[in-house]
């Protein structure tokens, strides 16, 4: 004759074995562990949105270290964060930030006049400019090519949500790997 387990029994030992192994994995995980400190890549903050360069090397998120949200440029290789003098702005919110290649450009969304642009910050001279300065619609989550010339994003220019890539121009000095070859664009 089979003998018949009780279901209340079994949900009982489900949420036990559920506790123990939620439990093993925040002893496993202690915050502690974590390092901690103004130039390390994690802080007692929250830290979100990050976004690796092509490279490898720099990673760019969003932090509220400074009791304000701001985006932030981490070095993987030298463990630490690089300056990137005038980037944040007083009273703007900086998030959804995309790297090219070697980290020279960032591109992220900003307010500008309490209006959702698109943003680029060029490490080689330390500037950020508008890109959407005369965009009549939202913008959001815009992200850069390797090479630093297209920036794509999503607007509302259309009164609908579509996909706008932007060709800053043959002129723009690209973030190519040392030594590669760039082709021309399709035409």
């Amino acid at each position: 004759m089979k003998k018949i387990i009780p279901l209340i029994w079994l949900q009982s030992q489900f949420r036990w074995s559920l506790c123990l192994s939620l439990a093993s994995l925040l002893v496993s995980c202690s915050y502690n562990d974590v390092p901690i400190g103004s130039n390390s890549l994690n802080s007692r903050n929250t830290e979100e949105q990050p976004a690796l360069s092509g490279n490898g090397r720099f990673l760019a998120f969003v932090s509220n270290r400074s009791s304000t949200q701001q985006l932030l440029l981490y070095d993987l290789q030298q463990q630490k964060l690089i300056p990137t003098p005038r980037l944040n702005r007083r009273n703007a919110i900086a998030q959804s930030p995309s790297l090219s290649y070697s980290g020279r450009y960032i591109v992220y969304s900003t307010t500008d006049r309490g209006r959702p642009v698109v943003g680029l910050y060029d490490r080689a001279i330390g500037q950020s400019q508008i890109l959407t300065p005369t965009y009549n619609g939202w913008v959001k989550n815009p992200s850069v090519s390797p090479d630093g010339r297209y920036v794509v994003f999503e607007t509302t220019i259309r009164g609908q949500w579509d996909i706008e890539v932007l060709d800053r121009g043959a002129n723009v000095e690209l973030d190519i790997p040392n030594g590669a070859t760039v082709s021309a664009p399709p035409e």
